[in-house]
């Protein structure tokens, strides 16, 4: 079974308030927070895998001393390598995510097209991005994986003339959706604002959960709550 992988909680990776490397002590909690990071992407690609992703490249980017840094990846499926879920994990100054640190996941849809290699490993390059979905960094990798599922099962329109909304995923108020910020009148302005101010409410909310999260155990979890991986995984409800 997948081992459940969550980030430390807030404040486990920052020094005086900011993930970076200004001295050895901060350092020391970037270099961890990058390694779980991407220890968290690994395992998440563990639980995509059995719906079919199997497919994923992990990259990590360390930055200069004065950023957390990142870690990104990709999960496609063997059979289409042009259509890819893009996931990144660092800090920012965006508040959806409820950590003082900054620390927030954000994903999307990503469309690509193969170019010409030397190399024996294939080359891509993007055509199309999806639009930005923030993800609540409290989540352990089996519930990052029903997110990114979810996202790379919504067909978005690809017209590139407009800023789309994007959504807000998290573990208290579900999916919350944010429309787009483009305002053309008083009561686009003031749904914007209902919005917006949901989605940060349920980020609050999340940030203020114990962590890091692990996997409740089934009795604590009415049926109707599992996810597919634990449907998957549960021997007792997988011959219900």
């Amino acid at each position: 079974m997948t081992q459940i992988k969550s980030l430390s909680c807030d404040g486990a990776y920052s020094y005086n308030g900011s993930v970076n490397g200004y001295s050895e002590q901060a350092q020391t909690r970037k270099d961890k927070f990058l390694l779980d990071a991407r220890a968290l992407l690994k395992q998440t690609g563990r639980f995509v895998a059995q719906a079919g992703w199997s497919e994923y490249d992990i990259r990590v980017n360390p930055t200069g001393v004065a950023c957390s840094g990142d870690v990104h990846a990709e999960f496609w499926k063997a059979e289409d390598p042009f259509t890819t879920v893009y996931c990144t994990i660092g800090s920012t100054a965006v508040s959806l995510g409820g950590r003082k640190d900054g620390i927030v996941i954000m994903a999307r849809q990503e469309k690509r097209v193969a170019r010409d290699s030397r190399n024996s490993k294939p080359s891509y390059r993007n055509i199309w991005m999806g639009i930005n979905q923030w993800i609540d960094p409290g989540m352990n990798n089996r519930e990052l994986a029903t997110q990114l599922l979810k996202i790379a099962g919504v067909q978005e329109p690809e017209d590139r003339g407009m800023l789309p909304g994007c959504t807000y995923h998290s573990r208290m108020a579900g999916s919350l959706a944010i429309p787009s910020m483009i305002v053309r009148n008083e009561q686009e302005a003031e749904a914007l604002k209902l919005a917006l101010s949901k989605a940060q409410a349920a980020s609050t909310a999340d940030a203020q959960l114990p962590g890091p999260v692990q996997s409740p155990a089934k009795s604590q979890v009415p049926a109707g709550q599992l996810s597919l991986f634990e449907i998957i995984n549960v021997p007792e409800v997988a011959n219900v």
